[in-house]
C-alpha cells in the first residue's frame, strides 16, 4: 500500500465500513484486519452458508433479509487488496439503488 489517500482508497474504507456493519466486527481482531478474517472465513466455508457464518444476528436472519448478500458481495468487491480493481463509488451507489429496489425499502426518492 501506498499510504495516499485516493479515491480508491475511500472505496477500499466505504467497504471495511459495510463489513463492519454486516459483521459486527472490529476493523482489527486478533491483530489481524477483518477484511482478511472474513476473507479466510469465505475461503474456509466455499458454500452458500458462509453468510449466515458472518452475519450480525442483530440485524435479523440473513434468510429474511432481502438483499443482505447482494450488500455483502458489494462490500467485498470494495476491499479488493487491488485498488484497480475496486469498483467506483458511483457503482457502489447504483448498485445499493439496486438492493433496496430489490428489497422494497426504496419507497422514496431522493435527490
Amino acid at each position: 500500500m501506498s499510504q495516499q489517500l485516493t479515491e480508491k482508497s475511500d472505496v477500499y474504507s466505504f467497504g471495511v465500513a459495510l463489513l463492519e456493519l454486516i459483521t459486527a466486527r472490529a476493523p482489527i481482531e486478533r491483530g489481524k484486519h477483518m477484511v482478511r478474517l472474513v476473507a479466510e472465513t469465505i475461503y474456509d466455508l466455499k458454500d452458500n452458508t458462509i453468510l449466515y457464518q458472518l452475519i450480525d444476528l442483530r440485524i435479523g436472519p440473513a434468510s429474511k433479509l432481502k438483499g443482505v448478500d447482494k450488500l455483502f458481495t458489494l462490500a467485498m468487491r470494495r476491499v479488493n487488496e487491488s485498488g484497480a480493481e475496486r469498483p467506483s463509488m458511483g457503482e457502489a451507489v447504483k448498485e445499493i439503488e439496486g438492493i433496496l429496489e430489490l428489497a422494497s425499502l426504496n419507497k422514496y426518492t431522493v435527490y
